[in-house]
């Protein structure tokens, strides 16, 4: 099973609001992808070798499972935002796993730019060896609460 291109499909189709915090566009998330993925594991704050995703899926496919990790990002706007993320991406090793990053909320148009060429090689699908995907999300103009 492509664990990455399914997700990435189902976030696609997800559309939060424009929320206040990170952690609630995390928490919509996750429950978003347990609606959609019933059969797979999401978990939040999710501890692997050391480091913590902040969202994890394992959906179970015919011949193995597929492991994904998540990092929602709201509100990208500092080059030090930027690199605090990269940091963050770089602990589970995004050339062994599958890692999607979703900005959420106001992105500046050059960090995102940044970001990309910065995982370009592993966003790229050869063979079917993406690794990484970059996900922006455009939320609605009003505030939930």
């Amino acid at each position: 099973m492509q664990g990455l291109n399914t997700v990435v499909n189902l976030i696609h189709q997800w559309q939060p609001d424009r929320l206040p915090k990170e952690l609630k566009y995390r928490d919509f998330l996750a429950e978003f992808l347990r609606e959609r993925l019933p059969q797979a594991i999401v978990e939040k704050e999710y501890r692997h070798r050391g480091t913590t995703s902040d969202l994890y899926v394992e959906c179970t496919g015919f011949l193995r499972s597929s492991e994904v990790f998540i990092e929602p990002k709201r509100n990208l706007q500092q080059k030090n935002q930027l690199d605090r993320l990269i940091g963050q991406l770089e602990s589970p090793k995004p050339s062994k796993h599958r890692i999607i990053v979703v900005l959420c909320g106001d992105t500046k148009p050059e960090l995102l730019t940044r970001l990309r060429l910065h995982y370009a090689r592993l966003a790229e699908d050869y063979f079917g060896l993406k690794t990484m995907a970059i996900v922006v999300k455009e939320a609605a103009a009003r505030v939930a609460k």
